[in-house]
């Protein structure tokens, strides 16, 4: 392994994770804030680990492994402390199309690797747009907190849906690019 600066970003995401949770889980607003500000920083990690690999040419095969998985344990766990605060089927349904998805997306790609092809499933725009989006939505998730007056869990929840969405489109553009070497 080789751990350098974007490498060390993408460990701290994941060592972030459970510190989280615990936040989520004490039940108290403070810790709520806690948890909304470490996850702020989570998110912040997630866009420098991939900029600083690429300017300072400190890309690995360690980092491009490992920092898809941060993100989807992130995002992943995040919306599991969620529902157990929200189990509306607005909240539900794009939080089951986001998870599946992840999921999916993983089989295709072990799929690819057990058949041998070497193409790798590029990363969209509107893939950097859905994880944008589901970022932001789950910061409001996690803050809930009105801001001058408007209610930014609702707004959070909005996100959220149009996050689900571009799930849905993102993994359509994978499965076509990939559906005849998975079918082999």
């Amino acid at each position: 392994m080789n751990l350098n600066l974007p490498n060390a970003l993408t460990i701290l995401r994941i060592a972030l994770i459970p510190i989280i949770v615990l936040l989520f889980t004490s039940g108290d607003d403070y810790s709520r804030f806690l948890a909304f500000i470490l996850f702020l920083i989570a998110s912040i990690t997630d866009y420098l680990d991939g900029l600083l690999a690429r300017y300072m040419k400190q890309q690995t095969n360690f980092g491009e492994f490992l920092d898809p998985i941060a993100d989807k344990l992130l995002v992943i766990i995040t919306l599991i402390l969620l529902i157990s605060e929200n189990q509306d089927i607005f909240f539900l349904i794009p939080t089951l199309v986001i998870i599946t998805r992840e999921f999916l997306v993983i089989a295709i790609r072990q799929r690819l690797a057990e058949v041998g092809d070497n193409k790798k499933l590029s990363v969209l725009l509107v893939s950097k747009i859905k994880t944008t989006l589901q970022l932001v939505s789950l910061l409001f998730l996690l803050y809930k907190f009105p801001i001058l007056g408007y209610n930014v869990y609702w707004f959070g929840t909005i996100l959220l849906q149009i996050s689900a969405l571009l799930t849905l489109i993102s993994f359509f553009y994978y499965v076509k690019n990939s559906w005849n070497v998975i079918i082999k």
